[in-house]
């Protein structure tokens, strides 16, 4: 009966330290993904706070009436699109069928002026 109790007391103590052990290392692993949860909410709360400090600011100058900053990057955008259109639609018209018959109705009209000198002179 000694014999049994001893061999129920070491396979309770092995088994509660078996437990022990999975506790410690589900511990750590729910440590570590704790971790890495803070750090992301920590880069979250970051990039809103800094977020949040801007709008206040304009909205306080917008209430102190200072007029909003010029974005000069947006300003430049649209001229750069701007100065790009243009150069594509002067490409397109160079060497159109337009200029071809502007240049034809010119010859016409100074023909036909040669001949009216001609016929009233």
């Amino acid at each position: 009966m000694f014999l049994r109790t001893r061999n129920k007391e070491n396979v309770a103590s092995a088994t509660w330290n078996e437990f022990l052990h999975g506790l410690g290392s589900t511990r750590d692993v729910a440590a570590e993904k704790a971790r890495e949860k803070a750090g992301s909410v920590r880069e979250t709360l970051s990039g809103t706070g800094t977020e949040a400090r801007q709008r206040a600011s304009l909205a306080l100058d917008a209430l102190a009436g200072r007029p909003a900053p010029v974005r000069w990057g947006w300003v430049v955008a649209a001229a750069g699109v701007g100065v790009l259109a243009g150069l594509a639609v002067a490409e397109l018209l160079r060497g159109h069928p337009v200029d071809e018959a502007v240049a034809s109705l010119r010859r016409q009209l100074s023909h036909s002026k040669e001949q009216v000198q001609e016929y009233v002179g």
